[in-house]
């Protein structure tokens, strides 16, 4: 399993019984898990101690038994730090998945070693969320384009690269794969490429993404966009209707998906050591 070892304003406290409990700086929150099926390790009165708790409904969206005004927290990367804003909201996430911070670091030194080799790195990030990976290659030498479907979410980036004083990134309100259709086109090419694609998702005009469906059409024409020579390519996903042994044999059928490449676990490790699985890791 692969997961973050830098984390100072993140912890993992414990996770079970569908549950997980974790610190954001200073702030305890209680949340679903719904791959914590263990039983958790630590008594009722230290999970009380959460500042909030996020109770999930059956469409993924749910409330918090109370309001908390926003807060940043702040990961170490190289020399410096990267900056985020933490918000509550309709869904269970405040902002930022912690395990990703384990591809941060992946991002680094893949653009560095471009960057010895004397090329400036083009980094493309699809289904990007709130900006994390975006932060990170941007802060490591790369030319980022930013590509999200929800408006705000965008926005929400926007914010975070603002505190990190960057002005240098592409964004970019449109379906993954419509603009990679569009690059592809173009006859444009990235260094380095990562996907994080959600189970569903709706477009900003109504495009309806479905990932067991749509990921094999989008991964041939994301190989497309990759440079042949000087590469790196990233994706997560974490439906359990995709099992990585499944999701290995899907790649097998991709053309010009290379033979050999990483896959493994993506997850995060509790203060106690206990391990928490949260989805596929495939990288090159």
């Amino acid at each position: 399993m692969n997961y973050p070892l830098n984390w100072k304003d993140y912890e993992l406290i414990d996770h079970g019984n569908g549950r997980k409990l974790e610190r954001f700086g200073t702030v305890i929150l209680d949340r679903p898990e719904p791959s914590a099926t263990w039983k958790k390790s630590l008594s009722d009165s230290e999970w009380n101690k959460a500042d909030a708790v996020f109770s999930e409904n059956k469409n993924q969206k749910g409330s918090w038994d109370k309001n908390l005004n926003d807060w940043n927290i702040s990961y170490p990367f190289g020399d410096s730090e990267i900056i985020f804003k933490l918000s509550q909201g309709s869904f269970k996430h405040p902002g930022i998945f912690p395990e990703q911070a384990e591809n941060w670091e992946f991002i680094n030194k893949k653009c560095k070693e471009l960057t010895a080799n004397g090329i400036t790195p083009k980094f493309l990030n699809l289904f990007a969320y709130t900006g994390g990976a975006s932060l990170a290659a941007d802060f490591s030498g790369a030319e980022v384009t930013h590509i999200d479907s929800v408006k705000s979410v965008v926005n929400w980036a926007r914010e975070n690269a603002e505190l990190n004083n960057i002005d240098s990134i592409r964004w970019i309100v449109e379906d993954a794969p419509t603009f990679v259709e569009k690059e592809i086109r173009r006859g444009n090419k990235y260094h380095g490429i990562i996907m994080d694609p959600p189970i569903f998702g709706l477009g900003p005009k109504g495009g309806r993404w479905k990932l067991n469906r749509d990921l094999p059409g989008l991964l041939e024409n994301v190989i497309k966009l990759l440079d042949e020579k000087n590469r790196f390519f990233i994706m997560n996903t974490y439906s359990p209707q995709l099992p990585l042994p499944e999701l290995k044999r899907l790649l097998s059928t991709i053309t010009g998906f290379p033979d050999n490449f990483e896959s493994n676990t993506l997850g995060l490790k509790s203060t106690s050591g206990k391990e928490l699985p949260l989805g596929n890791l495939v990288r090159f």
